[in-house]
């Protein structure tokens, strides 16, 4: 697939799984299934060897004798549904169990029957059935566990099966990929095996679910994958969700007929991409409707004017310790670009740090080195501070490609993409060049100049408005009622919301 002119990282890594992602597509669509964990692997670690994969070989006869097993042991009952919900399986984003409980309260307010897929010990499950009850639409869902085991037995022939599974599916990967030198390490196949347990429980359930139309939260994540396959398969409507700044190639191929897209910016972008990716496997690239939708998870405020506040909000640090992008030295350029700042003649000017979200595993040091050192005028952002709470306190702000800058620019503060020589970019946020996309001594000049003159600073809260309206829907969070959902699931093709 060829990626010049949509993504560019120093490191190479979105070009190598863009490759891989073509090879593996064209042997089996299925696999796209693994495309998730497989981004996570670096195609560096050491390959596996022929004795490897003779014992996985071993292993897909007793994966297949499992599967006999397991399908005799429990016949599902069968349900019908007009819509059938598959949010993520993860649960740890509080912004993305807010989208899913304004996604089902959305879609029930339609007067439809839902069938929603959630894991059983989904913590949010109890609030969603006091939403739903609260507004009266209790009656109109049925939630179900598709992992669940009617017995231990079938639970352990399951985990047994989706271990087989997934060490199959690697085995093939791997025969797929070794000729073209982009074998995946040994360390993913666990990944593989996560997987291939949501896959197997889908198939389990599937011939019993009978449904119109299928709402994903995003149609390349661990259960959607698959359920967006089934419904491919069966000619249904599938509407899926932009799950954030477009970073690299994993959205691709896009598996829905209907994409809730943020904006124009990135429903462009991603018909470019697809349809590359669909070129370089030599098939015809199915017509997906782009509806621009506006944010679906941060919150888009209306900030007034902070010139006075004189903080400069940092974000995209510390960098990941796995760079997939290639952006450890714009990371290094922010650390960098907040000392310059602070050790200025501008002796008003705050810092604030705010890491992602996922703290786990991430090396605060040189972020810390800078507090130490301007103790009274830098600090590390707790994880208790929300990201509003975070702007409201914010001039301006600064990064490389997270969605917060995005969100940033939209609220009206002056935001700015932090760029290095042949360091990594996205086509997504074209919109946002060439006065918020700038290198380091340029960045500099700029947030010095608007922290110290008024009409500066307006002038460039002006300029964020505007790109943040490009890239968002009208500059506007999404309005997930049943109002959009009554349109997005009667609209005909090449038409969309208005």
């Amino acid at each position: 697939m060829d990626i010049d002119g949509l993504f560019h990282s120093p490191e190479d890594r979105i070009a190598a799984f863009a490759r891989a992602q073509v090879h593996l597509y064209r042997q089996d669509a299925s696999l796209q299934d693994y495309f998730m964990r497989l981004q996570m692997d670096p195609f560096l670690g050491p390959p596996c060897s022929t004795d490897d994969r003779r014992r996985s070989r071993q292993l897909v006869n007793r994966a297949i004798r499992s599967a006999d097993r397991v399908s005799r042991l429990n016949q599902r009952r069968r349900i019908k549904t007009d819509v059938l919900f598959c949010p993520i399986p993860y649960f740890e984003r509080k912004t993305e169990n807010q989208l899913l409980a304004r996604t089902l309260l959305g879609l029930a307010q339609t007067d439809a029957k839902i069938l929603c897929l959630l894991p059983g010990s989904a913590p949010s499950k109890a609030e969603l059935i006091s939403l739903l009850d609260a507004s009266g639409r209790k009656g109109q869902v049925e939630f179900i566990d598709p992992a669940e085991a009617s017995n231990l037995i079938e639970l352990r022939m399951w985990m047994h099966l989706s271990q087989m599974r997934g060490r199959s599916d690697f085995e093939k990967v791997v025969s797929i990929l070794e000729p073209h030198g982009l074998s995946p390490s040994r360390e993913v196949e666990g990944g593989f095996e996560h997987i291939a347990h949501f896959v197997e429980a889908w198939e389990h359930l599937e011939p019993s679910v009978e449904f119109d139309v299928l709402v994903a939260r995003c149609h390349w994540h661990a259960l959607c994958s698959p359920v967006c396959r089934t419904a491919r398969q069966r000619g249904k409507t599938i509407i899926t969700f932009q799950q954030g700044v477009i970073g690299h190639t994993l959205d691709v191929p896009l598996t829905a007929s209907k994409f809730v897209a943020f904006g124009d910016s990135s429903a462009n972008f991603l018909a470019q991409a697809n349809d590359r990716f669909f070129r370089a496997c030599e098939m015809t690239a199915p017509k997906v409707d782009y509806v621009k939708g506006g944010s679906l998870f941060d919150t888009i405020i209306d900030l007034p004017n902070q010139f006075d506040s004189q903080t400069l909000l940092i974000v995209d640090v510390p960098g990941p310790q796995d760079d997939f992008y290639g952006v450890e030295s714009q990371s290094q350029a922010l650390i960098q670009l907040a000392d310059r700042l602070l050790s200025s003649d501008l002796p008003s000017i705050r810092v604030v740090i705010r890491p992602h979200p996922f703290w786990t595993g991430m090396d605060f040091e040189a972020c810390q080195r800078v507090a130490r050192r301007y103790p009274n005028r830098c600090e590390l952002s707790h994880p208790a501070w929300s990201l509003e709470d975070d702007l409201r306190r914010s001039s301006a702000v600064a990064g490389i490609f997270s969605g917060v800058l995005t969100v940033a620019s939209a609220c009206g503060l002056p935001t700015y993409f932090l760029q290095t020589e042949q360091g990594y970019t996205t086509g997504d946020l074209a919109c946002f060049s060439p006065r918020q996309t700038l290198l380091p001594d340029a960045a500099f000049s700029e947030i010095s100049r608007i922290m110290t003159h008024r009409q500066a600073y307006a002038e460039a809260r002006e300029v964020a408005l505007r790109n943040g309206c490009e890239y968002y829907a009208g500059g506007t969070n999404a309005n997930l009622d049943a109002k959009f959902f009554e349109r997005l699931l009667q609209i005909e093709a090449g038409h969309e919301p208005e």
